[in-house]
């Protein structure tokens, strides 16, 4: 075993030195034509290109903004538009998320003026990582590459084709959706074919994930593995993504030391690999620390890429992050942190978790889907339907009523599906804050001592305890039934003045003070309605809960739920027949 792991060393290695070496003259000479002739845009193109996939986006940064500057730019928008997009791409990759988009929306407009469709395939796949990566908004970003897709489609041009699909499938394992295989797949083979080395790496890494998250571990496995070979030899950059998913693999194995080892490469890849990737290597670390029960270490890991995330303003594992420290917390018996952090997960997952917007998703992906096998049925009967039109006309007829049925049924299924996936994570999320806050009533009555906040913005003690106060009134007293509750009603309350009141809220809750109250509403009507037991009439509930209309709470509750109060109590009865 150790002779042919030594043996595939040294192939490596032979494999890799020819390449490296005929990039590096390659780049040299570029710079030297940059050097002698220092409006050439097509060198300065080649240069932003190489170092963008090498990942150094500090020089792709400054040999774009060298190209924005120059005065030909002007006079060719082709040469601006690439600046902007090569801009909007590094600055995206290195945490410079407002710069990014102002560039990237820059080069939207040019590349739409001129008509470069070519580019529009790269900037649609350059806006759809920006929405997964940056505002992990999943559907916006599989928006942005069904744009891209269809113009790479229409244009022909495979290339572009194939590193969409990559996204596409990057995108679905975000949302943890198992249907994105496909298109890792297609990828992969389409690289195959082209023998595009970098086609066929995202093809191979995007697969070995979708395959793991279908805990299919040994194809996964042997996609990582090729994609670890096509990474080193081409010098790839994000090369966290792929360390990441061997530290998953070996995690799983229960190969402990060498998940450690490769998590290890990932934090340290921090200069050229996405904020995301990095930010993953410290969640799966901390895991790896936690079944070995070394609970403090985990803890620093989890607040460490949560500081990344938020320093970064990227949102992708984020949710995961809190709610690894929720449980991080738990362990240790601190389950005054252990809810905090909680609660800031369900904040988080309930942000990317946008009901609507998965419904849309869904539609989306079936039209997709129904509209690329038409396309393939179309092109391979092109003859037979030029000879036959009426027998055309019918059919054709005859495939547009199957294909709406068929969509109303799927549409119909996939609502149904997800509606009962959201009442599960709320009874779910529901079960472990009684738990954890009774572990706090019962640890505070053995301990007598009065609530601590580990973690806020404020010092004050007196404002930690005007803020505890105002919870306690809140969760045991529920004052948020009184109807006619009003900022100076609670700051009386309180023995406090409105003014002080709405900075406490704002600072510790991060949200004004209606929101705040209503969210403790609704959060009791998800409480109240999650009982299958509970058939207390929707408005007699409303005015209960301390609502003036019930139009209010149902406008609330489907904007924070996904669903009417009536839908939901329907899906409440429905899942406990199910059970």
């Amino acid at each position: 075993m150790k002779f042919k792991y030594l043996i595939g060393i040294l192939f490596l290695l032979i494999s890799v030195a020819p390449k490296a070496q005929k990039r590096a003259e390659v780049l040299e000479k570029q710079l030297e034509i940059i050097r002698t002739s220092p409006d050439n845009h097509e060198a300065l193109l080649y240069v932003c290109e190489h170092y963008l996939k090498q990942g150094d986006y500090s020089k792709t940064v400054t040999y774009a903004e060298y190209m924005k500057n120059l005065k030909s730019a002007q006079e060719h928008p082709f040469i601006l538009l690439n600046a902007h997009l090569y801009l909007g791409r590094a600055q995206m990759m290195s945490g410079r998320e407002k710069a990014a988009r102002k560039n990237l929306d820059a080069a939207l407009e040019w590349a739409t003026k001129l008509k470069n469709d070519s580019l529009l395939c790269t900037l649609y796949g350059a806006l759809g990582e920006y929405a997964a990566n940056i505002d992990a908004d999943y559907y916006q970003a599989i928006q942005w590459i069904y744009k891209g897709i269809e113009l790479a489609q229409i244009n022909r041009h495979k290339q572009q084709y194939g590193l969409l699909l990559s996204q596409l499938a990057n995108t679905y394992y975000l949302k943890r959706d198992g249907n994105g295989l496909k298109y890792a797949l297609e990828c992969y083979e389409l690289g195959c074919e082209l023998q595009d080395n970098y086609l066929t790496y995202s093809g191979a890494i995007q697969s070995a994930y979708m395959y793991f998250l279908n805990k299919q571990h040994t194809q996964a496995m042997a996609y990582v593995q090729e994609a670890e070979v096509l990474m080193k030899q081409n010098n790839f950059y994000d090369q966290a993504h792929t360390f990441n998913l061997l530290g998953q693999l070996l995690d799983e194995l229960g190969n402990y030391p060498q998940a450690m080892e490769y998590y290890q490469k990932a934090m340290k890849d921090k200069q050229t690999s996405q904020t995301s990737s990095v930010v993953y290597a410290h969640l799966g670390y901390a895991r790896v620390l936690m079944k070995q029960g070394e609970y403090t270490e985990a803890v620093s890991l989890l607040k460490q890429g949560i500081a990344i995330s938020q320093a970064r303003t990227n949102a992708v594992h984020r949710n995961e992050l809190y709610e690894t420290l929720s449980i991080c917390y738990e362990r240790q018996h601190q389950y005054q942190e252990a809810l905090n952090a909680y609660k800031h997960f369900r904040i988080e997952n309930d942000s990317i978790f946008n009901k609507d917007k998965e419904r849309d998703l869904s539609e989306m992906r079936y039209r997709y889907d129904t509209e690329r096998q038409e396309n393939l049925i179309k092109q391979g009967k092109l003859d037979m339907l030029e000879k036959e039109q009426h027998l055309q006309q019918l059919s054709f007829l005859l495939v547009i009523i199957v294909v709406v049925l068929g969509l109303l049924y799927y549409l119909y299924h996939r609502k149904n599906k997800l509606y009962l996936r959201i009442v599960l994570q709320n009874q779910e999320a529901i079960k472990r804050e009684n738990e954890l806050s009774k572990r706090i009533e019962e640890l505070q009555n053995k301990e007598n001592t009065p609530e601590k906040y580990a973690s806020s913005s404020l010092s004050d003690e007196k404002s930690l305890e005007l803020f505890r106060r105002l919870e306690r009134m809140m969760r045991e007293e529920k004052i948020f039934k009184d109807n006619t509750l009003s900022k100076d009603k609670v700051a009386e309350l309180l023995d406090t003045n409105r003014t002080y009141l709405s900075r406490i809220i704002n600072e510790q809750a991060q949200t004004s003070f209606t929101h705040y109250i209503n969210r403790f509403r609704i959060e009791e009507a998800i409480r109240l309605l999650s009982d299958p037991s509970n058939d207390t009439p929707l408005k007699a509930l409303a005015s209960d809960l301390g609502f003036n209309s019930i139009s209010t709470f149902y406008n609330l509750f489907q904007s924070s739920v996904g669903m009417t109060p009536a839908q939901y109590r329907s899906k409440v009865k429905e899942l406990e027949k199910l059970r």
